[in-house]
């Protein structure tokens, strides 16, 4: 009888999102109620779509509070570049429960917009429920300051299918909306280019993949080159940018807050 009323909280939660889906409370049900599955400091929910600005359509702090913090200005206007989870989508990923881990550069952790904005914006790991729908991603971010556990994430995957069947059938049920063109997506070439710093396709290509969060063997594996010629793309790049390492090139480049 405990183990039924302890659960009891979980199975309402799960009709208020039925009931919700396809109107304007759905998000909040549905965050809500995996709060009562694991802790959770915050939830985003985005629409991510190959060449275009991803869509931030709602953001709940760790009381649940829709808000919009400035961060996410500064993710809209370039950090997107730089998640995993926006690069796991415009590269093509399958319907699921994806953890940072599986999706994240081996270094990212050491990586300066790790260190500077996603810990600060996310926090120490992520999670997100991410479906396909008519070309794009849609995807539920939850956040915390700590590691998820195996424990919890396994619980988060107990409820998966039934979670994306209904973040799918709520976007399917949403009137339409009137017509408007999208941001189209920035990339980092185009931002090293107003430096007019002459940068070699090799060492635009090395820039991009130092600010992901690759280390130097995981560079010189993604480019077909040796981890030697990688130091000298390396500091080339360093060299005509005027920069002295990896943090003052993400100041230089993303030109963050």
């Amino acid at each position: 009888m405990d183990a039924l009323l302890k659960e009891l909280p979980v199975h309402q939660g799960v009709a208020r999102i039925f009931t919700a889906v396809g109107q304007d409370g759905f998000w909040r049900a549905l965050v809500d109620t995996l709060r009562l599955l694991v802790p959770l400091d915050n939830a985003l929910v985005a629409l991510m779509r190959p060449g275009h600005v991803p869509r931030l359509l709602i953001d709940f702090d760790a009381k649940g509070h829709a808000e919009e913090p400035e961060e996410l200005a500064d993710y809209s206007a370039g950090m997107y570049l730089l998640d995993p989870f926006y690069q796991a989508a415009c590269a093509g990923i399958a319907d699921g429960l994806h953890s940072l881990e599986s999706v994240a550069p081996d270094q990212f952790q050491h990586s300066e917009y790790y260190l500077s904005y996603f810990s600060a914006v996310v926090g120490a790991d992520e999670l997100q429920f991410m479906v396909n729908v008519e070309g794009a991603v849609l995807g539920l971010s939850l956040g915390r300051s700590t590691r998820f556990s195996l424990e919890e994430q396994g619980l988060l995957l107990c409820v998966r299918d039934w979670v994306l069947a209904a973040m799918r059938r709520h976007q399917q049920l949403l009137p339409p909306e009137r017509a408007v063109a999208e941001p189209v997506a920035s990339d980092l070439a185009t931002l090293l280019d107003r430096f007019d710093a002459r940068l070699s396709v090799r060492e635009i290509e090395t820039a991009r993949l130092i600010l992901q969060g690759f280390s130097s063997k995981a560079i010189a594996q993604q480019m077909g080159i040796s981890p030697e010629t990688v130091k000298v793309h390396r500091r080339n790049l360093y060299h005509k940018l005027n920069v002295n390492g990896h943090g003052e090139l993400f100041a230089r480049v993303l030109n963050p807050r």
